[in-house]
């Protein structure tokens, strides 16, 4: 323990980061751990006490009791701290001589002769050694048990006390930096500040006086908003709502503050959310404000360029024209020069009188727009908006006349276009609206009109989702749809709405934007639907789907409660009937425990019948794809067959196909039960005759095989007018049929529905009297390479000394599992609950446990889920098989999610138990 390092190099780098983070090395603890050294030093009643810490080179002591100060700090290679501090418990040594590797150690063979040494490790909250609270003597002693355990109290007060002395060093610098943060927003000239969620003024700088004249005193408590100009607060409000809605935090964003004295200053404002609280900065930015407002007029100016523009004199005869006029006309400067605008670009259909009353507008000193249908130089027609502007000289004449030319050519036809749309959607049955960019509308059609009651003159100019929205309509929705219109995108919606009279009504909504020839919306078109019926019937389909939905998981409830109340008391039967023909009955009681098994096994076989009958109902059975030999599963189903054929006289016989592939997957278990039904049939209804089996190959593909199975007898056959419903439940061919032979008629009808989950159909051929034959064809899958079966171990050296926990809270099962686990040598512990089991897990170490389902308190399920959540692999990996009366799908699901790694179905058959068994235990 003494002579080597226990850190690497990279670990004790880590460790000595984490000692200077404390800061006590230097001067900085002299006196805090003073008291917790005297007081180790009276609690032991030793002469010497401190507390060690190690560097890199040297070990420091500090608070030391019995140590000379210039004994206080010593190389680190003549002590054993550097060792001691790594243990996890206080390092005792009542006498060092007697320690061998200390017997030659400069502690021992010092002037100071020490004798006794204790100390206990100091390590902090991440795990890294700090040092040591030593105690030494020169007389050999020993601690007791209440010495040991102050000294370990004292050890964590000692790292309790650095840690708050680091954290006290973090506050203090922590505090200097806010101080000058504060200092810092102070003396800015820009304004800082930090509102409440309602906008209340929780702090302010100085910068809010020299601004707008209030003092900091005056702002504090006060509304933010009480400072903004009216006409902007909505604006902005609005705004910063719409991007919290969107998930936005940060906010650039400008509106104007009036001062103390009524004067109104434009503020640019940063602004960021955060817990509850609003951190805010503005600057000045009235300048920068009207530089902008001069920039927009010049830019409004700058925009016309783009069309053409005529200067004419005061006689109304053109002097100039720019290039978009060219283009736009085919006209050149010298070509108009001179010359009234309008009698260039007449033509045979251009209204004159227009021309002339703009004229005599001209003449009135009056500026005047017009559109007009003139001619290109080429003689096309084009349609122009003309914007005509008067300027007159110092004595109020004429001087010239500025004419902004527009080409509206694409917005005429666009016009004469939405005229015949019009007429169209006025003959239509489904409701139109027109609306402007906005959303404004500004035509709707007549059958929209009976549609909600609204005419064109109350929602002219208005947003149709504004009209007809009630309390309940999703108006989230409403907004995202008029955002994707402005962004020139089409959208259907289906909204509730209301009428004009108040009735409620489902209208679905197609949104379809006009753009023009520049790429800007122009107005929108909406169709609109009255889909109130089909909500009507999605919402009762809805209802019925629920009400089927509780309707299937109380069945489903009803039939665990039954499969487990069934199921626990024909376990004791089964179980108890198996141990007594297990523990050699007299010759008299065997005919009648025989008896008693072949009655317990037929009820099981009823019930089962019963129940998988109702979990395929239900939907709840499902087939498996796992490997198995069908070669294999047909002789040993005509074996166990034979002794009942043999009591009836018959002859049972497999005819088996060889080139029916080794190895498929399928559900083995679902093969069985059909198989097995049609044999037990076709035995039970024949006497003194032959009963076949037969299966052949039909078609074989790279990965798939067809199987044709076929049940025949020559026994008492099906009436013809009975074999249509031979397959129904609870169905027999003839009425004395159940009393004589005995079953529920549920086999056929159980045989059908589990073929018909393998995609398949079965037949039946039959003459009343003479036989029947059962067919029908399965297709398999083929399993790439066959698997080796496993050879069970012999049980006395794979069980002998095993420990097996049984949980269960029925005295009968837990007696059944005695009997039959005793006996093949394993270590019974038994637990009757949910909390008793998880003790006696935490307690003891299990090889394998078997946890009933339904109990009452925690239930198998959660005492599971509880003991796969303890910390440690024995917890994760210990096997738990789970003990059910249960057959629902959705609880084999819910052995997986809670960690259970498998069940075993009561009542339970030893050879069962046996192979679950040997699959763990032999892990």
């Amino acid at each position: 323990m003494f002579n080597q390092s226990p850190y690497s190099a990279e670990q004790e780098e880590q460790r000595l980061e984490a000692l200077y983070s404390y800061d006590i090395l230097g001067d900085g603890l002299e006196h805090e751990l003073d008291n917790l050294v005297k007081l180790a030093a009276q609690i032991a009643n030793v002469p010497i006490a401190y507390v060690s810490f190690v560097d890199r080179d040297s070990v420091i002591l500090k608070s030391a009791v019995g140590v000379e100060a210039e004994h206080r700090k010593l190389p680190k290679a003549v002590t054993i701290c550097q060792y001691t501090m790594m243990a996890d418990h206080i390092f005792l040594m009542p006498d060092v001589t007697q320690e061998p590797e200390l017997s030659s150690h400069p502690l021992v063979n010092s002037d100071a002769h020490i004798r006794f040494y204790a100390s206990a490790p100091l390590k902090d909250s991440e795990g890294f050694a700090l040092g040591c609270l030593c105690l030494l003597d020169v007389q050999p002693r020993n601690l007791n048990e209440h010495q040991l355990e102050a000294l370990s109290t004292l050890a964590v007060q000692v790292v309790a006390q650095l840690a708050l002395k680091r954290k006290n060093a973090q506050l203090e610098a922590q505090t200097k930096r806010f101080d000058e943060f504060v200092d810092i927003f102070t003396v800015s000239p820009e304004i800082h500040c930090i509102l409440d969620r309602n906008g209340a003024i929780l702090f302010i700088n100085d910068a809010v006086t020299s601004l707008l004249q209030y003092t900091v005193e005056e702002t504090i408590g006060q509304s933010m908003w009480n400072y903004c100009l009216r006409e902007d607060v909505d604006r902005t409000v609005y705004a910063i709502e719409d991007g919290l809605r969107s998930g936005e935090k940060q906010f650039s964003i400008d509106f104007r503050l009036v001062s103390k004295y009524n004067q109104v200053k434009w503020m640019g404002w940063n602004m960021v959310a955060k817990d509850n609280r609003w951190y805010c900065y503005g600057r000045d930015i009235t300048e920068s404000k009207k530089v902008e407002n001069e920039l927009t007029k010049l830019s409004f100016v700058a925009s016309k360029v783009n069309n053409g523009v005529v200067i004419n004199d005061a006689n109304n005869n053109a002097i100039w024209v720019n290039d978009a006029f060219e283009k736009i006309t085919g006209f050149t400067l010298e070509e108009v020069k001179g010359k009234p605008l309008g009698d260039l670009i007449c033509g045979p259909e251009t209204d004159w009188s227009l021309i002339e009353k703009a004229r005599q507008l001209t003449q009135q000193k009056q500026s005047f727009t017009v559109d007009i249908l003139a001619y290109r130089k080429d003689k096309q027609p084009i349609w122009l908006s003309i914007y005509n502007t008067v300027v007159l000289d110092d004595e109020g004449k004429v001087e010239t006349e500025v004419e902004i030319i527009i080409d509206i050519t694409e917005k005429k036809k666009a016009e004469e276009e939405l005229q015949v749309l019009s007429l169209v959607a006025s003959k239509t049955n489904t409701g139109v609206t027109i609306s402007n960019e906005k959303g404004e509308i500004t035509w709707i059609n007549d059958a929209l009109e009976g549609l909600i009651g609204y005419s064109l003159a109350e929602l002219s100019g208005k947003m149709l989702g504004d009209v007809l929205s009630t309390p309940d309509t999703d108006k989230e929705l409403i907004l995202k749809s008029r955002k994707k219109a402005n962004n020139k995108q089409a959208y259907t919606i289906e909204v509730l709405a209301h009428k004009k009279d108040g009735t409620p009504i489902w209208l679905s909504v197609a949104n379809t934007p006009i753009i023009n020839v520049n790429g800007q919306l122009e107005r929108q078109v909406e169709l609109i639907y009255d889909i109130t019926q089909r909500k009507q019937v999605e919402r009762e389909m809805v209802e019925a789907r629920e009400q089927a939905l509780q309707l299937s998981e109380a069945k489903e409830m009803f039939l665990s409660v039954m499969s487990h109340e069934i199921r626990t008391p024909l376990n004791a039967v089964i179980g108890m009937t198996h141990l007594l023909l297990e523990n050699e009955p007299k010759d008299s009681q065997i005919d009648d425990l025989n008896i008693l098994k072949f009655s317990g096994e037929n009820l099981l076989n009823i019930i089962n019948d019963i129940l998988d009958f109702t979990k395929i109902e239900t939907g709840n059975l499902q087939l498996e794809a796992l490997p198995f030999d069908l070669h294999t599963l047909c002789v040993d189903i005509v074996n166990s067959l034979q002794v009942a054929a043999g009591k009836k006289g018959n002859q049972l016989l497999l005819t088996y196909d060889d080139k029916i592939p080794e190895q498929l997957l399928g559900d083995k278990t679902r093969l069985y039960q059909i198989v097995m039904n049609l044999l037990g049939n076709a035995i039970k209804f024949t006497d003194h005759g032959k009963v076949e089996f037969t299966l052949k190959l039909k078609q074989q593909t790279s990965n798939e095989a067809l199987i044709y199975f076929e049940v025949s007898d020559n026994g008492i056959g099906i009436p013809k007018e009975k074999q249509s419903y031979i397959f129904e439940t609870f169905t027999q061919a003839r009425t004395d049929i159940s009393r004589k032979y005995g079953g529920t008629g549920l086999g056929l009808a159980i045989t059908k529905k589990l073929i018909k989950l393998y995609q398949s159909e079965i037949e039946v051929q039959s003459v009343e009297g003479k036989g029947t034959v059962f067919c029908f064809e399965i297709s398999f899958k083929l399993l790439g390479q066959p698997e080796k079966a496993q050879v069970p171990a012999a049980l006395p050296s794979l069980f002998t000394g095993k420990r097996i926990l049984v949980v269960d809270d029925n005295e009968v099962n837990i007696l059944i599992a005695k009997r039959f686990l005793s006996k093949w040598g394993l270590d019974i512990d038994f637990a009757s609950n949910g909390e008793e089991a998880i003790r006696k897990i935490m307690d003891n170490v299990y090889d394998l446990v078997f946890m009933d389902i339904r109990m009452p308190g925690i239930d198998g399920f959660d005492t599971t889920r509880i003991v796969r959540e303890i910390p440690g692999a024995y917890y994760k990996n210990l096997p738990i098989i789970a003990l059910t009366a249960s057959t629902l799908h959705n609880e084999n699901m819910k052995f997986r999610d809670c960690g259970m790694n498998g069940h075993v179905l009561k009542p339970f058959n030893p050879e069962e138990i046996k192979q679950v068994l040997h699959n763990f235990l032999k892990k």
